[in-house]
This record gives structure tokens, C-alpha cells and sequence, in this order.
């Protein structure tokens, strides 16, 4: 099965805090499958493996047709950096894009 087959891949940014001088903006890509709404696989433009690798665990997987507040309360209780609420917000603006490209709210619970 070829990567895109059956998905979409948004992105999102945000501002990371001013006190972080390594990055201008902090950017998430997600490819979602369109049939289950699932995060197949996430991608942050972050220096560190180790983030990458622990935001993916939490991220990937995660059905974007549920709430968010789940997910964003787990990433705030397992990630512990300055640049969390920027990362949160990249994912919110990512999700916020699929959801205009899937042409309806897919949940605004």
C-alpha cells in the first residue's frame, strides 16, 4: 500500500515562546487516514530525536474525529519543554485544516 493511499497530509504551525531562539516557528505535518480520521503518522520540525520520537508515540494513532483535549492533556502531562503549548497549537491549526478540507466539523465536542 503506497504512503498516501487513502489519506491526506495537513500541517500546522504556531509561535514558539520568545525565549526560544532556535526556532521561528514551530510545525507539525500529520497524514491522516480520511476513512478512520486516525493520525497515521506525525512529523515535528523539532533538533531533538528523543521529542520527535515521544510526541509520535502519543500522537499517532490518536482519531482526530474525537475530541483533541484528551491528547492535549497528555502531551502537557508527559512533555515537559517550553516550546509544549506552540507544539499543541501547531497540532489544533493541523487538525483545524483537515477538518476544512473534509468539508464538515468532524467534531466539536
Amino acid at each position: 500500500m503506497k504512503r498516501m493511499e487513502g489519506c491526506i497530509l495537513v500541517g500546522g504551525n504556531a509561535k514558539p515562546p520568545k525565549e526560544i531562539t532556535v526556532y521561528k516557528i514551530m510545525s507539525v505535518q500529520l497524514l491522516i487516514d480520511v476513512n478512520t480520521h486516525r493520525i497515521v503518522q506525525s512529523n515535528f520540525n523539532l533538533i531533538s530525536p528523543l521529542t520527535q520520537a515521544c510526541l509520535e508515540e502519543l500522537v499517532n494513532g490518536y482519531c482526530v474525529e474525537e475530541s483533541l483535549e484528551p491528547l492535549f492533556q497528555t502531551i502537557k502531562e508527559k512533555i515537559c519543554l517550553s516550546t509544549t503549548g506552540s507544539l499543541i497549537q501547531a497540532i489544533k491549526n493541523a487538525v483545524e485544516r483537515y477538518r476544512e478540507k473534509m468539508g464538515k466539523q468532524i467534531c466539536s465536542r
